[in-house]
């Protein structure tokens, strides 16, 4: 994972990583906060968490992101496997990773993590078994 700053909202950001991953042809997804936001919104986030799957430098060129140690509203992730990417859908404009990934991500996440991955899996992934 690797943390950048931009004067960019969440929103934008999260629509300008999507847009270059589809005109790059390179699997993305929401995952944490973002991509729970898009299944059973229950809690206000601040940065946009997103799988790419290859060099970050492919997507943060021409963003204007700045890599920063701490104060990030930008995490991109590198897929530790291709299963991050199983399941994922289109949500509007944009693909975010399955609700079993997202609440995989989101149960340890500090910061009402587990009270965003409690809501998904009664709003979202109980109702579906």
């Amino acid at each position: 994972m690797q943390d950048f700053y931009t004067i960019r909202t969440v929103p934008e950001i999260e629509a300008d990583i999507a847009d270059i991953c589809e005109r790059k042809n390179l699997r993305y997804a929401l995952t944490v906060f973002s991509g729970a936001a898009r299944l059973a919104p229950s809690v206000r986030y601040q940065r946009a968490m997103i799988y790419v799957e290859e060099s970050f430098e492919n997507v943060i060129s021409g963003l204007e992101l700045k890599q920063v140690s701490s104060g990030a509203n930008v995490s991109l992730l590198y897929p530790y496997d291709e299963g991050v990417f199983y399941g994922a859908s289109r949500k509007g404009d944009l693909i975010i990773a399955s609700p079993i990934q997202i609440y995989l991500d989101l149960i340890g996440f500090r910061g009402r993590g587990e009270e965003a991955a409690e809501t998904l899996l009664r709003e979202v992934i109980s109702p579906q078994w």
